[in-house]
């Protein structure tokens, strides 16, 4: 008896052991699939990573996971057109890790600023332009841009600004046109200044073709102005937040006084809470208008 009892024990210990291992091994499989899926979609959060990044992080995380993606509107109000757009698990990650900025996330972003410019009365003097219709890759040929652009400027008025996010395949700048001046201004977050090439034709010529849709004699030349003065970015990959950051200082200006600003060569730095400042607000504004 005492026997079969030290049998049957020794069955059930080598039974829930056998058990064991085959959870513990299902578990490693899963971890294995859902790692070889999103292996570097991971976020440090220390004591002060800011909290509102924290909530964005843990709602995408659950909302986005196994390819899922949101879907939000450019507003007519914002962009001059309505078109859809698409967000990604790792477009989120970006924005709470760091990496190189999509055009979503900045589309959305230009949402947030264009509702203070409304509340603060200046639509008349600050406009957005979507980068998905000027970017150097997938956007047209020179000629199209130029003609998406005359479109966008169409009714543009006295001391009007129209604010570009330019992404050159692999690096985001920002172009600040006043079409009714032809005066534009550029802010490279690297500093290098204005080089004569495609992106200064696609303005040139969107000036140029503004100008004649109003009966009007374009300038013999667009008199273009290098932001020499702008804080230089910090990592390889922070560009797009860079240009973000230039975007709210010029919508907080409602004298748009950016260029005595910025124009001449300084020692002006973004602090890491300048920078996170942005994720903060992009962070706050999807949870209260995207997540579900």
């Amino acid at each position: 008896m005492i026997i079969a009892g030290n049998n049957s024990s020794t069955s059930h210990v080598l039974a829930a052991k056998k058990t064991k291992k085959s959870r513990a091994k299902k578990m490693k499989k899963t971890y294995k699939v859902i790692e070889d899926v999103e292996p570097e979609l991971v976020v440090q959060i220390g004591p002060n990573y800011p909290s509102a990044m924290k909530r964005l992080w843990t709602w995408a995380k659950e909302a986005l996971s196994g390819g899922r993606t949101i879907s939000f509107e450019l507003s007519k109000e914002a962009f001059g057109f309505t078109k859809k757009q698409i967000m990604f698990l790792s477009n989120i990650h970006v924005v709470c890790s760091g990496g190189e900025m999509v055009g979503s996330v900045i589309c959305l972003f230009i949402h947030f600023l264009n509702e203070y410019v409304k509340k603060h009365k200046m639509v008349n003097m600050i406009s957005f332009v979507d980068p998905g219709t000027i970017g150097a890759i997938g956007c047209g040929s020179a000629v199209q841009r130029s003609r998406e652009l005359c479109t966008r400027f169409k009714d543009s008025r006295k001391g009007h600004h129209f604010l570009l996010p330019y992404n050159n395949v692999n690096h985001w700048t920002l172009t600040v046109v006043n079409p009714d001046a032809e005066v534009v201004y550029y802010m490279d977050p690297l500093k290098r200044r204005i080089a004569n090439g495609e992106w200064v034709d696609v303005i040139d010529n969107a000036i140029k073709m503004y100008k004649e849709d109003l009966k009007k004699v374009p300038k013999k030349k667009v008199l273009w102005e290098n932001m020499a003065g702008v804080p230089m970015q910090t990592g390889n990959k922070d560009c797009g937040l860079f240009v973000m950051r230039y975007m709210i200082e010029i919508i907080h200006d409602k004298e748009t006084n950016f260029a005595n600003k910025w124009l001449r060569r300084s020692n002006l730095v973004y602090t890491e809470d300048d920078i996170n400042e942005i994720r903060v607000e992009f962070a706050k504004y999807f949870m209260k208008h995207c997540a579900s």
